[in-house]
């Protein structure tokens, strides 16, 4: 009876270590999960990647950009003049990600009208994971445009070891990755339309898209288009009841009709996505 006793503590004491061991790698593998990266300094600039927020079902992480004074990089649609950014993200647990570009300010100089941040930006990137709950390595590349008197193409990349488990960063938040998401425009949860006409027309041998407003808006951004590039002729005012972008083909012969633009919209109050087409 007494080996009987001796046999079932030991059985139960074996297990009890093979949990402890299960448990104690498990916080080893969470452990070396980091938060953020080290900077990875550049010309005018540092970069890092943030950990990260969950929402609605989505986990983002944040590529942060910091710029030194007077220096600024470019939007999504760089404008006239602007280097177009690429930022891109290679992993094998990720399923697909999207860049979400936060709002920008608008730069007006001598060679145009531009879109772009200053200071410090963190720009979220939604991923989507396979769930495996194994730690793996994501690496991000960036190209991007900095501009101090001169602007230069920079590029680089930035690795992070991260988790393959929504529940682990189901419980991680970063109030500066919600920040950013807030700052992002999306379309209006209401529908309503803005933009009231669409006139096509020629001012000093340029073709212009004239849009006209249902009510006064205070500034209107394009955003980046396939077939066309649309630049602001518009001089700097408080407001606007209609407002005219000259429009050139990226490729010949490329026809207006039926194509689609999307444009930032604010007003005094908020900012949102609208999309128009041409008749």
């Amino acid at each position: 009876m007494v080996n009987t006793n001796r046999n079932y503590l030991s059985i139960i004491f074996g297990l009890l270590f093979i949990l402890f061991l299960i448990i104690l790698a498990y916080l080893n593998k969470n452990a070396a999960v980091p938060m953020k990266t080290d900077w990875h300094i550049n010309i005018n600039s540092k970069m890092r990647i943030v950990m990260s927020e969950f929402k609605d079902n989505t986990l983002y992480i944040g590529f942060e950009i910091s710029l030194d004074d007077e220096t600024y990089t470019y939007w999504s649609n760089p404008g006239d003049s602007g280097i177009e950014p690429n930022i891109s993200i290679s992993a094998k647990n990720i399923k697909n990600h999207k860049v979400l570009w936060p709002l920008p300010e608008m730069i007006k100089d001598d060679f145009g009208t531009n879109y772009g941040y200053y200071g410090n930006k963190i720009i979220p990137i939604k991923i989507s994971l396979g769930n495996t709950n194994d730690p793996f390595d994501l690496d991000l590349y960036y190209n991007l445009g900095v501009c101090n008197n001169i602007c230069i193409p920079i590029d680089g990349k930035i690795k992070i070891t991260i988790l393959d488990s929504y529940r682990y960063y189901r419980k991680k938040s970063n109030t500066r990755i919600q920040k950013a998401l807030e700052m992002t425009p999306t379309y209006r949860p209401d529908g309503m339309e803005f933009i009231s006409a669409i006139n096509l027309m020629q001012l000093d041998n340029n073709e212009i898209i004239n849009l006209e407003f249902s009510e006064p808006i205070r500034k209107i951004y394009p955003m980046i288009s396939d077939k066309f590039y649309l630049s602001d002729i518009e001089n700097i005012r408080d407001s606007y009841k209609s407002y005219n972008f000259s429009y050139s083909p990226k490729k010949r012969n490329e026809k207006i009709s039926k194509k689609r633009f999307s444009v930032i919209i604010l007003n005094d109050k908020e900012f949102f996505i609208e999309d128009f087409t041409i008749d």
